[in-house]
């Protein structure tokens, strides 16, 4: 059966990157992405509302939390410019014509509880771009479930459409080679686990009665999936809508809208002479422009979209719905809305035989009114939809245009040979760049005067500090090929910003407020002159500490300690991978802190108190679980860099 309960649209709609904001008191946690293009702009935008961290502060993280999959027409988005968002390359050669679905699958962890998630599933008519928030008329659709949902009736069509959302992004992914999630974070992997997780969850609670509103196109044409999700009943109204349309200079009727007319007149779901609206954009609207004649004899309207003038209309859609004259309500009212434009390659053919890859939603909402709303819930379908039908709008014939048709684009992000490449640091203060273990292809990486690197048993050598990604060349069909690729550093951060050193006072305000990140400017001083900031205004050397050190040292230290054994007691187990890498991360950028080295000169281990099994979790109380190896391990790491692993424990 098909869900025929929904409600849509809003007086006051959000922007479409306003649907990466995460649910109360829950945080981003990874998701993914697909879509036929994306900026820079816009994913910037959507990747700090997501994960509630400034462009600066995921630089500095260096893990992924959202990834993105876009046509191969799309230049590379490089990771530097988007911080946590990977940009992931397709192969060049498919059986569809474009990649142009345009989904996002969301995952949010609570705040406070670890086990506790929320899932949400994007379904847009706009691009992942600045010129979609600011420039064009478009659509989205969006349902969320939550972990204390699986079991409710209620949740029953949620979870379908998720799981046919899922399953979609799911067989995108098969497509991706190896690529740097492979080698990423603890952080990120554990992310893309839990998210993982979170949508078998939810799939093995979808109803199997229930038919999915959300359809693609990967082995079926879109028209016919539209046809058969709307619900029996003749309707008397039918505006069809799109930004593009077929090209060529026909005067004949538009054969995409003259197949949804006949589509869904032959399934009994409308009048004979149902009013019918084609709304288009004036100054391209392709075939449209000749065809006005056969349009007006088949009994259709030409119009211009409703809403803001200044936008082109980029939306694609289709509204049927039925009008008695004697109420305001759109009865038997559908709605569909996705990427496929009017085209045949957008609703006429499917993925597999040459059409685009595309994917939308078909749903009934039962809020929609024909003008302005008289009753509390209601929505004008004049301002859930881009529609209007004053006399203003319609078009007459002179004010047409045809415009151009969709734009062949080659691809413009080529898959490298070698997906990413990993630091290490040489004694000497130059490093080794190592390609995974399984790449045989011959490649080159280029220096930053674009010389070819030298190799070395361990990898490419490089001059100077770890770079955030490098420039890869390859011949490819006799042609020279070349492509920029992140580095990976040894925290396993993907093209992440140095690390700055802190003094040991500020490690706990990068700590305190765990899971969420912590201050901006906290591990970042305003300017990079060989100083540090003392945490009051003042600045002391890196080597140095604005208190002294000897018998407050102990004190200071084992105060820190039990702040830090006070708040990982108090963890959910879902949390405990981010907190050993964030303890770690900060414990050993505080190696050079004065404190430290007063303790090094006792002869004292200062973290030998953590290791005690009252300053652990329950789960983590020793080294025979997975926790609690992942957390001796920290401090193993953290005891190295501070160079205390040597010396004499101090007791708690």
């Amino acid at each position: 059966m098909v869900d025929t309960s929904d409600t849509f649209g809003s007086d006051h709609p959000p922007a479409l990157t306003h649907l990466f904001e995460p649910p109360e008191d829950h945080i981003g946690s990874f998701g993914w992405l697909c879509g036929y293009s994306a900026d820079a702009f816009f994913m910037n935008d959507a990747a700090e509302r997501f994960t509630r961290r400034t462009k600066r502060r995921r630089a500095a993280d260096g893990d992924v939390t959202l990834g993105l999959i876009l046509d191969p027409g799309n230049s590379r988005l490089s990771i530097v410019d988007v911080p946590g968002v990977l940009h992931l390359p397709l192969p060049g050669r498919q059986s569809f014509a474009l990649m142009h679905a345009k989904v996002a699958l969301l995952g949010f962890r609570h705040v406070k509880d670890g086990a506790r998630w929320r899932l949400r599933l994007i379904v847009s008519t706009g691009n992942w771009t600045r010129e979609t928030l600011e420039e064009s008329l478009d659509l989205a659709w969006t349902i969320e479930i939550g972990s204390a949902e699986l079991e409710s009736e209620q949740a029953g069509p949620r979870l379908v459409d998720l799981k046919a959302g899922s399953t979609f992004l799911a067989s995108l992914r098969e497509m991706i080679g190896p690529s740097p999630l492979d080698a990423a974070s603890r952080i990120t992997r554990e992310a893309m686990r839990c998210f993982d997780a979170w949508c078998s969850s939810a799939v093995e609670k979808a109803p199997r009665s229930i038919v999915p509103r959300f359809i693609d196109s990967w082995t079926h044409a879109l028209l016919p999936q539209i046809v058969e999700r709307v619900t029996p009943g003749k309707r008397n109204y039918l505006a069809m809508g799109s930004g593009f349309y077929e090209g060529g200079d026909t005067e004949k009727l538009p054969t995409v809208p003259a197949a949804i007319v006949e589509a869904l007149s032959s399934a009994g779901l409308q009048t004979p002479k149902a009013d019918i609206d084609l709304f288009v954009n004036p100054g391209g609207c392709q075939a449209v422009a000749g065809a006005l004649n056969a349009i007006k004899q088949a009994g259709w309207t030409v119009r211009r979209p409703g809403h803001d003038p200044s936008r082109s209309l980029h939306a694609k859609f289709l509204f049927g719905a039925y009008s008695d004259g004697r109420s305001q309500r759109c009865l038997r009212a559908w709605v569909y809305l996705g990427s496929g434009n009017l085209t045949r390659p957008g609703l006429r053919q499917h993925a597999r035989v040459g059409g685009n890859l595309e994917a939308g939603v078909v749903f009934a909402p039962d809020n929609l009114v024909w003008d302005e709303p008289a009753e509390v819930g209601a929505v004008s379908v004049q301002k859930a939809l881009p529609i209007a039908w004053d006399a203003a709008t319609e078009i007459s014939e002179g004010s047409m245009q045809a415009g151009s048709d969709m734009l062949d684009r080659p691809p413009a992000y080529l898959v490298p040979p070698v997906p990413y490449l990993r630091w290490i640091n040489a004694l000497d203060g130059t490093g080794r760049l190592a390609p995974p273990g399984n790449v045989t292809a011959d490649f080159a990486v280029l220096d930053t005067s674009g010389a070819t690197c030298a190799r070395d048993e361990v990898g490419l050598l490089w001059s100077g500090s770890c770079p955030l990604e490098v420039t890869v060349a390859w011949t490819e069909a006799n042609q020279r090929c070349v492509e920029r690729v992140p580095v990976i550093d040894a925290h396993g951060r993907i093209s992440a910003t140095a690390l700055t050193p802190v003094a040991l006072e500020e490690v706990w305000s990068l700590l305190a407020d765990f899971p969420l990140p912590p201050d901006d400017d906290a591990d970042e001083p305003d300017e990079d002159d060989g100083e540090l900031s003392d945490g009051r205004g003042g600045y002391t050397s890196r080597g140095g500490s604005a208190t002294s050190v000897g018998s407050y040292a102990i004190r200071r230290v084992m105060e820190l300690v039990e702040q830090i054994a006070a708040r990982q007691t108090a963890l959910h187990e879902a949390d405990w991978t981010a907190w050993c890498v964030r303890l770690g991360q900060t414990l050993e950028l505080a190696s050079d802190d004065a404190e430290i080295a007063a303790f090094r000169a006792l002869g004292l281990n200062p973290l030998s108190p953590l290791r005690a099994a009252p300053f652990r979790p329950d789960f983590a109380r020793d080294g025979m679980t997975p926790a609690g190896q992942l957390y001796e391990e920290t401090l193993d790491r953290v005891a190295i860099a501070w160079q205390v692993d040597t010396l004499e424990l101090l007791e708690a």
